[in-house]
């Protein structure tokens, strides 16, 4: 079905809506942003909050097209597809992400949560007790929906389209209130479709220079994904004020890909299998349940208790067909896993003032998770023959404990102090369900991490900030477990093996962050930040040969310094025009690696963003976009080993046509410069040079999305 045809149906719906609402004029529209703002000119434990408005403003179908224009955030991978979200241009665990104020788990995908199912975003640049402290850049938390209103009924629908594919999508939400109890409950269903070309060269030269092998390969991969969203949510509020509250988050995804290429040899051998093809298949369960009461005690005293359960569970199939040069079959791999992780978490927070000044907080937080991983895969020759068999199956417990204090303290009319302690212990165990599956693993650490912030605000309100912590980030259980995850061909030192290491210890980190904040009011804001990480044992990749096979595996080697700084600005010019920009330029430097690029793995070295809204005389449109620039660069994993990525550059706009006081229809084009992607890998000794480039051609995504209120 073609874009222009589901566009006049949109339209059709719409009008029909309005026409349904009697012609209801449309008022006067004003905004209260500076409410936001206002907030964090107050607190001193500060965080950048982003509501639904702002989420919803560009009618964008991923979180992470959200999160790229925030300040500090980058989202590395192929422009308009989503990708790894980092802080301080650091990812790979140093960026923690929390849903509702909870890490997310192993696995968790943040393309389950639809952006029309979050209230708001919270980016925390520096650390507090109360929260895990498993943020050397920082921490991103999502609030799911919360605000209920009395016998409220929505309904959205949208359709997207990317490279000629449709993707279509359904979102209701109703809430009601009776007394104390009130419910929501919002669901969204989707249908993805993606289809991507790559194209892959790949050279050989040897010690004098000469071009040994050279390959080139066409790569095509199509993707289809159905997902359904539910976050249902009950309250109890009681007479003497205490509240019991029921969080669900469900998300039922199937997954369905094929990946296909075709190698040309025009130097040197063809790999092992030079035309292949892959299928993979699976479901993916996601479901969580947070149960939450608070209970006031006299004195102005509070006890908020939390109990949680989550359950992520993947079951699926992998099949690779390798053949010749001529299409000829030549060998096939077949895999069944089904991985699952299944957690309780416990927490707890008693506040109390103390005096007019002081206000004190003891809590716990604590965590059980069981991983089990079954993992077969089946090798055949080219005429179908078994020709081996291997099986990784384990089941590994990870255990968490932590007790934190904390005091927040008004010292004087204009300076505040936040003080803070937590101690967090971790032990991780696993065993093998089979004898050639991976060995026992028994791990145990603990930290313990301080924590300072500081506020002073300035005599024309302007503020201060100051904030040292000790933060750490512990390795996955990916990391540690001493599994091989092999590649189906070609490997070399390029395209290695990857594998776990038992012996990995936590990273830990010192932390400074200060900033200067210049408020002009009716929610204006400039502000300037900077940040430096002092981080020890910092975890590298080392690449090396095992039994014939190039292997890469994680290690802890030195230390590394981070720092830099971010630029921030909201400036609303007039009651109809809203300007907005912030940049980022991070730097760091490992003590381990010669120089020059020595800076952290995937660490984005500079981020800006700049964006308008514009509202239109009458209130009833309003038109706007935003210009992303993410840097890339080379980064030097090692002595011999060398990446290179491309600089991403994003143009997104958006018309939002308020219909009526219920019903609104958002236009929305994202990356309209679709830009080529590339990633290169490099590898470098006395004997010659291994180069591989993958090239991927980008288009941009039209979305139309209706919004009604029933």
């Amino acid at each position: 079905m073609q874009l222009h045809h589901i566009a006049g149906s949109l339209l059709l719906l719409a009008a029909g809506a309005h026409a349904a609402d009697n012609e209801t004029p449309v008022p006067p529209q004003v905004k209260v942003s500076g409410l936001r703002v206002d907030q964090r000119q107050r607190e001193t434990t500060t965080s950048i909050v982003v509501n639904h408005e702002d989420i919803m403003r560009q009618g964008d179908q991923t979180l992470a097209d959200v999160l790229k224009r925030l300040p500090g955030i980058s989202i590395t991978g192929v422009p308009g597809r989503g990708g790894t979200i980092s802080m301080r241009g650091l990812g790979n665990g140093y960026t923690q992400i929390m849903l509702n104020g909870e890490p997310v788990p192993a696995g968790f995908s943040l393309d389950a949560i639809e952006p029309e199912a979050i209230e708001r975003i919270e980016i925390m640049r520096s650390a507090t007790a109360e929260f895990s402290n498993q943020a050397v850049a920082g921490t991103i938390n999502i609030i799911l929906k919360k605000t209920i209103r009395r016998d409220q009924r929505s309904v959205s629908a949208s359709l997207a389209r990317q490279a000629g594919v449709d993707t279509p999508a359904l979102s209701a939400t109703l809430s009601d209130q009776d007394g104390g109890y009130s419910y929501s409950l919002a669901a969204t269903l989707t249908r993805n479709r993606m289809a991507a070309s790559f194209n892959d060269l790949e050279e050989l030269s040897n010690a004098s220079g000469a071009l040994v092998e050279q390959r080139r390969t066409a790569k095509v991969e199509a993707t289809r994904t159905d997902a359904l969203t539910l976050t249902p949510r009950l309250n109890r509020t009681f007479a003497g004020g205490d509240t019991l509250t029921w969080q669900g988050f469900a998300n039922l995804r199937r997954v369905d890909k094929i990946h296909s290429e075709d190698e040309s040899a025009q130097l040197g051998p063809h790999s092992e299998y030079p035309r292949n093809q892959n299928h993979f298949a699976a479901n993916f369960v996601t479901l969580r349940s947070d149960l939450n009461w608070t209970h006031l005690l006299e004195s102005g005293a509070k006890l908020e208790t939390k109990l949680g359960l989550s359950h992520n569970r993947r079951t699926g199939t992998f099949d690779f067909d390798g053949m010749d040069v001529d299409g000829k079959p030549s060998g096939r791999h077949h895999v069944d896993s089904g991985p699952s992780e299944t957690s309780v978490t416990a927490s707890g927070t008693y506040r109390h003032p103390v005096g007019e000044h002081h206000a004190i907080a003891l809590g716990w937080d604590a965590s059980h998770a069981v991983r089990n991983e079954d993992r077969n895969e089946t090798l055949f020759d080219g005429s179908g023959a078994q020709t081996g068999s291997n099986n990784a199956d384990y089941r590994a417990n990870v255990n968490r404990l932590a007790l934190f204090a904390q005091d927040e303290w008004q010292v004087t009319e204009r300076y505040s102090l936040y003080l803070g302690l937590r101690h967090e212990s971790l032990s991780t165990s696993s065993r093998a369900n089979a004898a050639n599956a991976p060995d026992a693993l028994d791990l145990r650490s603990q930290v313990w991490s301080p924590s300072l912030q500081s506020r002073y605000q300035l005599p024309n309100k302007d503020v201060l900030r100051l904030a040292v912590s000790r933060t750490y980030k512990a390795p996955p259980l990916s990391q540690l477990v001493p599994r091989r995850y092999t590649n189906d061909n070609n490997n070399n030192e390029t395209n290695p093996d990857e594998q776990g290491n038992p012996h990995l210890r936590p990273e830990l980190a010192w932390g400074m962050d200060a900033a200067y904040e210049h408020y002009l009011g009716a929610g204006a804001l400039v502000g300037a930040s900077t940040y430096a990480r002092r981080i020890r044992d910092v975890t590298l990749f080392h690449l090396f040969q095992q039994d014939g096979e190039w292997v890469e595996a994680p290690f802890n080697n030195g230390n590394a310094n981070v720092y830099g700084i971010e630029l921030e600005a909201k400036l609303p010019l007039s009651p109809k025009l809203d300007l907005r920009a912030n940049m980022s330029r991070n730097w760091s430097r490992v003590d381990s690696v010669p120089g020059p690029d020595n800076r952290l793995e995937n660490q984005v070295p500079f981020t800006a963003n700049l964006g308008a809204d514009y509202r239109l005389p009458g209130a009833a449109w309003t038109l706007g976009g935003n210009l992303n620039y993410q840097a890339g660069g080379p980064v030097r994993q090692s002595a011999l080993v060398l990446m290179n990525t491309s600089p991403k550059r994003e143009l997104d706009l958006y018309a939002l046509w308020k219909m009526d006081t219920k019903t609104q229809l958002r236009f929305s084009a994202s990356n309209l410069l679709h830009q080529q992607s590339f990633e290169a890998h490099e590898y470098v000794n006395d004997q010659g040079r291994r180069y591989r480039i993958s090239q991927t051609p980008t288009s941009a995504t039209l979305r139309i999305l209706l919004e009604h209120q029933l």
